[in-house]
């Protein structure tokens, strides 16, 4: 049995990646503080380069969070397809706001 996989109470799981449990704790560290900046005055949130850190650490912590909830071994093609599909949509969006305010 790979290290990755794991029986718990007859249930069988996949392991969370260490890369992936680190980029979900610190995106999430993040955003707070992040947030607060870009809500603190009309000049910070009119910062392209600050929306765009902002923008990326909201993909990432959406990414690892969406990769790591309810992985199972017979959904994972569809679990993945929905976590690109969200993160598409939300680049888009993201990235009009970016360059476009």
């Amino acid at each position: 049995m790979p290290v990755s996989d794991r029986v718990v109470y007859g249930r069988a799981f996949k392991a969370t990646p260490v890369w992936m449990w680190i980029a979900q704790r610190a995106s999430g560290v993040l955003l707070g503080p992040l947030v607060l900046i870009h809500m603190w005055s009309s000049a910070t949130a009119a910062n392209a380069l600050l929306n765009a850190v902002l923008l990326a650490v909201i993909l990432v912590h959406g990414y690892s969070g969406l990769r790591r909830v309810a992985v199972k071994r017979d959904r994972f093609g569809v679990t993945l397809a929905l976590t690109l599909a969200w993160c598409a949509i939300v680049a888009f969006f993201g990235l009009l706001l970016v360059v476009y305010h």
